[in-house]
């Protein structure tokens, strides 16, 4: 009976009503139900922001702090080997050493008894050419010893340079091929002699570079080979030293700790121990050896030069105070301007000849951007497209963006390259917004955005894979790109892994979107040093929410007490309205429907790609 009456039952019938429109008829598939269109409230319901006046740092003269030196002063009048003089000049079009390579080189090209040598702590600004003062020094050694006729690359290990990161260690090393590529010849032989080619005094003077992440057993055999100047990271250079049998470094004459903060920072102080003491062990069993008479080393060898160590830091914190303590025998300290005697017995001991703090090149322009939460991530854009715009084309600008993490730098890497404002992706790229075009060994290392037109945006962080991280940082530097390539201005996302050391060329902006979560004032210092660098301009942007206006104040203090004559210039306070116009255009506040717009495309390729992100980010 009641299967009767379920029979019987007439079909509903759909309403007419628009109200239930939307249900659907029986017997019908039923449609999906469309996600709601959020529209994005940017501008409203927005703090109050303040109109903040310029933060003024010691300024003395508008002259640039780290520039090459002006006056008379040259690299053959401060002693440096003629040869080299000439082919810094020729070749690598450098003309005049500037302030810390004149001090360093007075100190560290002085003549005296090699056993007599004393170390060094070399603090300097940061673009200032920190590298040169103490290659120059170690190759200006190193030149005459290929008068002796049985020095070859066989000889081992004579200088090594050790780096924090290895990007910092490709980078010495690409400077040291540049060094050791010239034709060093001798004064009888023309340069354009080509068949006195095996005269060159390099031909034995080989560098090479060990780094976390490569091929050991390639690494072992470049080593067995002989490879007179090494640059290595910690770990692996440690690695070498207690494995490698065949590696060669009982001569070892120079050792250079390159960014000794960085080193503390990272953990290192117990490797580097190990590494002294691998060093000094070595040098005490050939020693005991050769007066046994029972080396197999070539006669000749000069053991009585002592091991010359040089520590490079841009700071004297308490920590790299304990390193200097533990690997500098009597040092003398090197300041951009000065060389000072450091104490006879611990440079820790309450040595106050370094400051504490230490200040960006004065020629430097520093702003800050104050944006409600909702702003920032269409700030960035605005901000990106503006310095863009004043490429006027040119494909050699270029700018870094700094990031809080890894996660951030992929995730807005990725949301860059894949947002558009058309309904339609761009054909030549991938569901990830990847260009096809620009992959790489290792994977894609290239996105172009339609926010950002002409623009090639990569990234670096330190979980990329090392084929990847050093092919995106060549790419973001290169000079000698493809013709369609060389128009592109370029951005690289990055975590302050690239805040250090690196030298970056023709970088015309660095922007912290993040702002330095370690470091503090130092960090701030490392990461806008990028800029600015060997006396060119530079601009740093900083994007800062209204919790965080405080910080302004602190690191002006902070650098205004390092600050040395010259000055640091000064913070300027940017309105978020003047770069919204300036980045989205249109008139009165007709920028305010554009940032809306773009905000809309980050949010729809969100919603569309959650699988993607891996997280949930705020933007």
């Amino acid at each position: 009976m009641n299967a009767d009456i379920t029979d019987e039952r007439p079909p509903k019938r759909s309403r007419k009503d628009s109200s239930t429109a939307s249900h659907s008829v029986a017997g019908a598939n039923p449609k999906p139900r469309q996600p709601p269109q959020v529209i994005s409230s940017l501008f409203s319901s927005n703090p109050k922001l303040e109109k903040k006046a310029t933060v003024s740092l010691p300024k003395s003269s508008n002259d640039p702090s780290n520039a090459p030196l002006a006056d008379t002063s040259s690299f053959t009048g401060l002693g440096l080997n003629p040869l080299i003089a000439t082919h810094l000049i020729t070749r690598m079009n450098i003309l005049k050493p500037t302030s810390i390579q004149r001090a360093s080189l007075s100190a560290l090209l002085s003549p005296c008894d090699p056993s007599s040598w004393r170390d060094a702590f070399i603090q300097s600004q940061t673009g200032s050419g920190k590298t040169l003062s103490y290659l120059l020094p170690i190759l200006h050694d190193l030149l005459p010893l290929s008068t002796n006729s049985y020095i070859e690359r066989s000889i081992g290990t004579l200088a090594i340079i050790i780096a924090p990161t290895r990007e910092l260690a490709n980078q010495i090393s690409d400077v040291l091929d540049v060094l050791l590529k010239l034709r060093l010849r001798p004064f009888d032989v023309a340069p354009d002699d080509e068949a006195n080619n095996n005269t060159r005094l390099t031909r034995w003077l080989v560098s090479g570079v060990v780094t976390g992440g490569a091929t050991r057993t390639h690494e072992k055999a470049r080593l067995r080979r002989g490879i007179p100047i090494l640059v290595a990271t910690p770990g692996r250079l440690l690695d070498h030293l207690q494995n490698t049998s065949s590696f060669d470094f009982s001569k070892c004459r120079w050792l250079v700790l390159d960014e000794a903060d960085r080193l503390m920072e990272l953990g290192f102080a117990e490797t580097i121990k190990s590494i002294l003491a691998c060093l000094e062990g070595s040098r005490k069993l050939a020693l005991q050896a050769v007066k046994g008479e029972r080396s197999m080393e070539v006669p000749g060898w000069n053991w009585s030069a002592r091991r010359r160590t040089i520590l490079c830091s841009a700071t004297m914190r308490e920590d790299v105070q304990v390193l200097a303590g533990t690997a500098l025998q009597n040092p003398i300290i090197i300041k951009t301007t000065e060389v000072t005697p450091g104490p006879d017995s611990d440079v820790g001991a309450g040595s106050t000849t370094v400051d504490p703090t230490f200040a960006p090149p004065s020629q430097l322009l520093q702003k800050y951007i104050v944006v409600p939460l909702k702003l920032r991530l269409v700030t960035l854009i605005a901000l990106l497209r503006s310095l863009v715009s004043q490429s006027g084309g040119r494909g050699s600008f270029r700018i870094i963006v700094f990031l809080s993490c890894t996660d951030s730098v992929d995730f807005h890497w990725r949301l860059l390259g894949a947002s558009t404002l058309d309904d339609d992706c761009d054909s030549n790229q991938s569901s990830d917004g990847v260009d096809t075009q620009t992959a790489g060994e290792g994977g894609f290392l290239e996105v172009r955005s339609p926010l950002l037109p002409g623009t090639s945006i990569f990234r670096l962080h330190g979980s990329l894979p090392p084929a990847i991280r050093f092919s995106s940082l060549r790419a973001f530097s290169s000079s000698s790109k493809t013709p369609e390539a060389s128009q592109l201005a370029s951005i690289l996302l990055c975590t302050s892994v690239a805040a250090r050391g690196l030298d970056l060329p023709r970088v015309r902006a660095v922007v912290q979107y993040d702002l330095p979560t370690e470091g503090g004032a130092t960090e701030y210092v490392h990461r806008v040093g990028r800029t600015a660098r060997l006396g060119r301009g530079g601009q740093a942007w900083t994007i800062i929410t209204p919790s965080e206006e405080p910080w302004v104040e602190w690191v002006h203090s902070r650098i205004a007490s390092g600050a040395t004559e010259g000055g640091a210039g000064h913070f300027e306070a940017v309105a978020v309205e003047h770069i919204l116009q300036a980045g989205f255009g249109g008139q009165g506040r007709e920028y305010e429907d554009r940032a809306t717009e773009v905000q809309l495309a980050f949010e729809q390729w969100c919603l569309q790609r959650k699988e993607v992100c891996g997280m949930t980010y705020s933007i």
